[in-house]
């Protein structure tokens, strides 16, 4: 299994390359709920420059990670909720930081 860091590594570089499969099946039906309703009230960042995950904390088997994207558009950062399920790395939750 991937470790935590690779887990995050890998959706950073789907979000680059707008992987959709990839995106949605690292989300939990409750993060991707999250995450739909949150591309509706503000759309995603076109032409992401850079992104950068910052570990931000650890409790309980979760990660809290920051990623603070660098767009054309502007920049903005997310915060993503990971745990471990089903032996694979999964966002639970997923907001604005």
């Amino acid at each position: 299994m991937a470790t935590i860091d690779e887990a995050v590594a890998g959706y950073v570089t789907a979000i680059k390359s707008m992987d959709i499969g990839t995106l949605m099946a690292t989300l939990t039906p409750d993060a991707l709920g999250k995450a739909m309703a949150q591309m509706g009230s503000q759309p995603p960042p076109t032409a992401v420059k850079d992104i950068k995950a910052e570990k931000q904390s650890e409790e309980n088997g979760e990660y809290v990670y920051h990623l603070v994207i660098d767009a054309e558009g502007g920049a903005a950062t997310m915060m993503t909720r990971w745990k471990e399920i089903d032996g694979a790395w999964k966002v639970t939750d997923i907001g604005q930081a």
